[in-house]
């Protein structure tokens, strides 16, 4: 009868127990988790922090947090599982009553995007650990991961492609910071204009002789299509990503020279969901406003090369048009010429394989993007 009587309690001890935990695992009970930074480079680390606070007498012998994010950011440390594009963070915590507990994973990001965590998944258990129970918490993690510039050291971009100011024949005005040499006083001349050495030198009044001068513009056209003809693209391929870097790159350098310049792609904007025509600035701030967009760039399904330049940049005019593609096609070719014709320099940048046929009247210059290597194409 004893014996009965402690598997009695036993038993109710038990469900107590379950009901319980059970009934105020989560009641009392905060988890958020957020980045230290909200934008960051390929390659740099960040630090995801994890805070879970247990605001009431009873303990929580055992939790896990779950977190889903993209495969894309590594966590040092952590058991994590990858499937498909996504990654599984297990976190394991135990907190006492009345206790705050913060967790900071390392994550290196391998990739450009922009990565949220909406939703995170908590299970606790009994005291015992017979039963779990769980809970969804609802967060806000935001991370915007730029692409990394290919510097030039990687390829050489000549300067003669991205100036921000050209010497022609006739303006309006001249420009005061382009000196061409010296001439005789005129008595026309502000005094502020006079050339002392020049004058010490010939013996008479001499002012600056400036130059005339316009500013060049910059319009650069990434095309994500990766294969002739068909909309689809490989998403993650290197040659792309590569393209994409480069972009980031002249975006600087255009920043750099004070050259206004525009950004045009046939991939869309995750945030529009569709394809990128911005209009002309500069600056630096609109640099990194062109690399926030290449963070958003979605790669596949992007709208066929030949649409795009149909009715996207078919009245595209400017100085210098440097166009960036992981191939080159008649498409492509005849786009190129066309816009030579009408008077503005073009460069194609290609990064992938290209074959002898791509190098061929002169009307355009053609570079290939391969690691390292440069090679400028001579036309046939």
């Amino acid at each position: 009868m004893e014996f009965v009587a402690i598997i009695f309690m036993v038993i109710v001890l038990l469900t107590a127990q379950f009901l319980l935990f059970a009934k105020n695992s989560f009641r009392h009970f905060e988890y958020t988790c957020f980045f230290t930074k909200d934008e960051v480079m390929e390659g740099d680390e960040v630090g995801l922090v994890e805070i879970v606070s247990n605001r009431k007498w009873l303990p929580l012998p055992w939790l896990k947090s779950e977190l889903s994010t993209s495969r894309w950011l590594e966590y040092a440390g952590s058991q994590s599982e990858v499937v498909g594009e996504i990654r599984y963070v297990p976190s394991f915590f135990a907190l006492k009553s009345y206790q705050k507990v913060s967790r900071t994973w390392k994550v290196k990001c391998l990739k450009r995007g922009v990565f949220e965590i909406r939703r995170v998944d908590l299970v606790g258990s009994d005291l015992l650990g017979f039963s779990s129970f769980s809970y969804s918490a609802q967060v806000n993690a935001r991370l915007t991961v730029l692409p990394r510039p290919l510097e030039n050291n990687d390829l050489i971009c000549l300067p003669r492609y991205l100036n921000g100011d050209t010497v022609v024949r006739r303006q309006l005005l001249d420009d005061p910071f382009f000196v061409a040499g010296a001439r005789e006083y005129t008595g026309l001349e502000p005094m502020n204009r006079i050339h002392w050495n020049a004058t010490a030198r010939e013996g008479k009044l001499m002012v600056f002789e400036n130059q005339y001068t316009s500013r060049n513009n910059l319009s650069v056209l990434l095309n994500v299509q990766q294969r002739p003809g068909k909309a689809g693209s490989m998403d993650g391929d290197d040659d792309l990503e590569n393209c994409i870097r480069f972009c980031a790159y002249l975006f600087g350098a255009a920043a750099k020279e004070d050259i206004p310049f525009r950004f045009l792609c046939n991939g869309a904007d995750s945030g529009t969901r569709q394809p990128v025509c911005t209009a002309e600035s500069w600056g630096t701030a609109f640099a990194l406003e062109q690399s926030r967009t290449l963070a958003r760039l979605m790669v596949d399904n992007a709208k066929k090369i030949d649409l795009f330049l149909q009715e996207d940049a078919a009245f595209l005019s400017s100085a210098q048009l440097v166009l960036v593609s992981t191939y080159l096609d008649e498409n492509l070719k005849a786009f190129a010429r066309e816009k030579a014709r009408y008077g503005a320099s073009v460069t194609v940048f290609v990064c992938g394989r290209t074959v002898p046929g791509d190098y061929e009247d002169g009307t355009y210059s053609l570079f290939l993007l391969r690691g390292s290597e440069k090679k400028e194409a001579q036309p046939l």
